[in-house]
């Protein structure tokens, strides 16, 4: 097939102007027309055309709220040769969002609806008569005003479509309701036998013994024709094989084939990620090939088991991938791009990388955003992360309930009997759901299938077409919604998967009531905080950094929601004084906040079967939000928070508070987080002075005194060993003595050498001199759009006197010439690595 991804052009239209555009003789140069990518999105083509503002600045988002309201009108000269007898000119649409109609000439020849299902346009008919050498068309797409949508706040029974919600408003993308034609266009000239499409998908049992490959193939045939399918192992040999011949006008083909002992796909982390190549070659009557496609599949066992000590009543919600238990160590996943058919590929591949070092088993794939696409499952297949996928369905404040409907539930049926099949291959995709906080507002009671009829026809479907996958009704399930620590105390059986809460509940309070959860799983919880320097620097013009709190017209449209302006303001005293302070405060309490929680349900494992943030990304650059990951694809502080709480082997502690102000005895209680019998494994825990004097002691919890530490600030230090007495982990907690964190901001100052190596590629940390040099933090010092990026591979490091820390950083996709690093911390003179 030929990638039709040059020469397009676009111009808005107002009514149906756009079917006196589309026609032929149309004059060279004609005004109105601007340069379009495709696959793209109209209001990147736009931008690029200069015909917006910067919509990622400032305001610039709300002076382009108008273009979903216009028709925008695609087109490109296409040559094409008069079709033989017996061949065929095919169109193929991946993916157009979301109502388009195709003109040949001005000739409408298609009308399509939906954002994911692809569809085919037979041009034979058309193009027939043309010169044999090639005859010039002009093939248009006019894609129609977006249709209504319903923002974060509305009623859910009010949507009709299946379509991204996010871009009409939600509170971490403001309203940018995308359109366009953001999947690639295929041009196929077929013969007599046409292989129209293949879906496969590879099944394991229990034994881990026997696989099976099932092919499923389209056909468009007016001649005999003969499909040979083949699947062959990681190394390229071939271990099963089939022909099997396909009658004139026969429409599908389905083939199993066997694989014995097949090598096994396992999640990241804990095994290997073998693809097997499944080849399907269409054949014609001699024999000679006419068509193939490829498909990469995987080999793996999973099934949600019972967590250990639930309720009776409680759904099962431990993934049991390949015989073996294994805990959701998770990330909530958003859009990378709020315009989903411009998100640059580099980064999405970038991003993947960054959750998979982070030591993620499972993203959920967030209902209010996308059904990703095939980019995004091929490197979750490459990187052994698991996904629960859910259908593009949400809450909306108001009401959270949808529609029941004929008309609705049988567009969802369409809608889910097209893309199962089509994502049936990637074995990262182990879980299915039906969609974002569905639930009875007014009980706070999730909804399910005997309460919802789309859930139940979701439901059904899933169970028919993707057996060997596993189904959740909803995030979250079971008896409550959320996890408030009075629901927690009044009834902790009911907390079977729950959400929230998403923000920082303050210094004790936050600790309190994640040392009190009981949930089985908790599929949504996060921090907020404050954006890195370089994106706060581009997405907030000069001006109007200051005040940070919502009083600040810039910051009420860039993340209002997630603005804590007066909580990190109360938890440090009232001192961060501009914004660079409120940042390194904001980023402190995201980072501690995040990374306690994530402990938190590690602590309660294996009763607990997960935990997953909220949020890995963010799909637009916002000044506020609770994404680990900023738009551009750097780490903030809580990246490597919870990055260190994912490592494999991790030690934790439980404590009341990190401001000791008002209490009479510091109690921590330590917990070491490993896989696995480990028999012979110690924790010590120390409370550490500034100047590096231990104050006290212990092998198991600690219980202090507050007169015996000295100073405002102090450490707890925690130690991970194995039987022989070799360190396998530590983990560090700033405290202070005082009712707040302010006296962070009154450190005196420790002075820390930075050596690197050529290419920055390694920094070796060493403090010299002062007070244990805190929070130190490397990031990206360049310009912000500069190709690729630095991943230090940890931050937020606290350095005793006369210790050393050596920091790997890798440049994914940046050159070495112009690599730059930023070191900061709390009681350290910033300065440029170069």
């Amino acid at each position: 097939m030929r990638v039709l991804d040059d020469g397009w052009e676009l111009r808005a239209c107002l009514g149906d102007t756009w079917r006196w555009l589309s026609g032929p003789g149309r004059p060279d140069g004609e005004p109105g027309w601007f340069p379009a990518r495709v696959p793209g999105a109209v209001l990147d083509d736009l931008h690029r055309a200069g015909q917006v503002p910067d919509f990622r600045s400032g305001t610039g988002s709300l002076l382009c709220e108008w273009v979903p309201q216009r028709t925008w009108l695609y087109r490109r000269p296409l040559t094409l040769p008069a079709p033989a007898p017996g061949r065929r000119t095919v169109l193929r649409f991946e993916g157009v969002d979301h109502t388009a109609t195709v003109l040949l000439d001005g000739r409408e020849i298609a009308h399509h609806e939906g954002m994911y299902t692809a569809f085919e346009v037979d041009l034979t008919e058309a193009v027939a008569g043309g010169p044999a050498s090639g005859g010039s068309h002009l093939l248009a797409v006019a894609v129609h005003p977006a249709p209504p949508g319903e923002p974060q706040v509305g009623r859910t029974d009010r949507v009709r479509t299946h379509k991204s919600r996010m871009g009409y408003g939600w509170d971490f993308c403001p309203r940018l309701v995308h359109q366009g034609i953001w999947k690639p266009v295929l041009l196929d000239l077929a013969g007599p036998v046409r292989l129209a499409d293949v879906t496969a998908g590879a099944t394991l049992d229990a034994g881990l013994t026997h696989g099976r490959v099932q092919v499923r193939a389209r056909w468009e045939t007016t001649d005999p024709a003969g499909v040979e399918v083949s699947v062959l192992d990681p190394a390229g040999r071939t271990v099963a094989r089939t022909e099997q011949a396909v009658t004139a006008g026969q429409d599908e083909s389905r083939t199993t084939l066997t694989v014995t002992r097949p090598e096994t796909w396992w999640p990241n982390g804990h095994g290997p990620q073998p693809l097997y190549t499944v080849l399907v070659r269409a054949l014609d009557a001699g024999g000679g090939e006419v068509g193939r496609r490829e498909r990469r599949v995987g080999f793996r066992h999973v099934r949600l088991v019972t967590n250990p000590g639930a309720p009776a009543a409680a759904l099962p919600y431990t993934l049991q991938v390949n015989g073996e238990r294994r805990y959701a160590r998770g990330w909530n996943w958003v859009p990378h791009d709020a315009l989903h058919g411009a998100a640059p590929r580099d980064r999405l591949r970038h991003l993947l990388q960054l959750a998979a070092e982070a030591h993620v088993t499972l993203l959920r794939v967030w209902g209010g955003g996308l059904v990703e696409t095939e980019e995004f499952y091929t490197e979750c297949d490459r990187l052994g992360l698991l996904v629960w996928q859910e259908f593009s369905l949400s809450s909306s404040g108001i009401d959270s309930v949808p529609a029941t409907d004929p008309a609705y539930l049988a567009l969802m049926d369409a809608e889910a009997r097209a893309l199962l099949p089509a994502l049936d291959h990637h074995p990262s995709l182990v879980l299915w759901g039906p969609g974002n906080e569905l639930h009875d507002t007014a009980a706070a009671r999730p909804l399910a299938e005997d309460t919802s009829p789309v859930i139940a026809t979701l439901a059904g479907v899933v169970r028919e077409l993707h057996p060997d996958r596993c189904w959740l009704p909803g995030s979250p399930s079971g008896q409550a919604f959320l996890n408030r620590l009075d629901l927690v105390r009044a009834a902790p059986e009911a907390q079977h998967d729950v959400h929230g809460p998403w923000e920082h509940q303050g210094n004790g309070a936050h600790q309190e009531l994640y040392d009190a959860a009981t949930c089985l799983l908790h599929s949504e919880f996060g921090v907020e905080g404050m954006a890195n320097r370089r994106a706060w620097e581009a997405v907030v013009p000069p001006g109007q950094r200051w005040p940070t709190g919502r009083e600040n017209p810039v910051m009420e449209h860039l993340g209002a929601w997630w603005n804590n302006t007066p909580l990190v303001a109360a938890a440090f005293g009232g001192r961060p004084t501009d914004a660079d302070e409120m940042r390194r405060a904001s980023q402190h309490l995201q980072y501690d906040g995040l990374r306690y929680a994530v402990e938190a349900g590690l602590r309660r494992a294996p009763r607990s079967s997960g935990t997953i943030p909220w949020q890995f990304n963010e799909p637009f650059p916002n000044a506020w939000c609770t994404a680990a990951v900023d738009h551009w694809g750097e780490p903030k502080p809580a990246y490597h928070g919870v990055r260190r709480a994912y490592r494999p082997a991790h030690v934790c502690a439980a404590f009341a508070t990190h401001t000791w102000g008002g209490h009479d005895r510091f109690r921590a209680r330590p917990r070491a987080w490993r896989p696995g019998d480990a028999p012979g494994d110690t924790v010590t825990a120390r409370l550490l002075a500034l100047d590096g004097t231990e104050i006290a002691r212990s092998d198991g919890d600690l219980d202090v005194p507050l007169g015996d530490i000295p100073g405002e600030v102090f450490l707890l230090d925690l130690t991970l060993r194995d039987a022989a007495g070799a360190a396998l982990a530590g983990n560090r907690y700033l405290h202070t003595t005082t009712e707040h964190l302010g006296p962070l901001f009154d450190l005196p100052t420790a002075r820390v050498e930075a050596a690197t190596t050529t290419g920055l590629d390694t920094v070796h940390l060493t403090h010299r001199e002062g007070p244990a040099a805190l929070g130190l933090h490397l990031s990206d010092a360049r310009p912000l759009h500069e190709a690729g990026w630095a991943v230090p591979a940890d931050s937020q490091l606290c350095l005793l006197p006369g210790e050393s820390a050596q920091v790997p950083v890798t440049w994914r996709d940046a050159p070495e010439a112009g690599r730059a690093l930023l070191l900061e911390g709390w009681n350290t003179d910033a300065r440029v690595l170069d």
